[in-house]
């Protein structure tokens, strides 16, 4: 639905941003990192979103880059991982490193992500290498 977002980063927050588009401010869910790296308040900035749906909630999750995006959408298609749990994982590690994690199966990498990557099987492995 939404490809991108592109304004005035207006505020930042514990969690996410606002960007002011025209004078409506979008909430943007974000990782820490993410955030760090998105600029600063009164910038002109954009962001890759992914837009998602659900009965009691409607949710936009922002991405510096399309591969963080890209790598959301298959931590996400992992059965038992959320869309916050995908962002604390993103946060930890670049994609690439992490794509490098999972295909190398490097324990030592993926346990880093403070017990999550524990919650995902290993027949999920093979679903995330694709």
């Amino acid at each position: 639905m939404l490809a991108y977002i592109k304004g005035i980063l207006d505020m930042k927050m514990t969690g996410y941003v606002v960007i002011d588009v025209g004078g409506l401010g979008y909430k943007v869910f974000m990782s820490e990192v993410g955030m760090e790296k998105i600029g600063n308040i009164g910038e002109n900035v954009k962001v890759h979103t992914y837009y998602r749906v659900r009965e009691d909630d409607v949710s936009i999750y922002g991405f510096n880059t399309l591969e963080e995006l890209k790598m959301f959408e298959l931590l996400i298609s992992v059965s038992g991982v959320g869309a916050k749990t995908a962002l604390t994982m993103l946060a930890v590690c670049e994609p690439s490193e992490f794509a490098l994690a999972v295909i190398s199966e490097d324990v030592k990498t993926l346990t880093r992500n403070s017990g999550y990557w524990s919650k995902i099987s290993t027949e999920n492995h093979t679903r995330i290498e694709r």
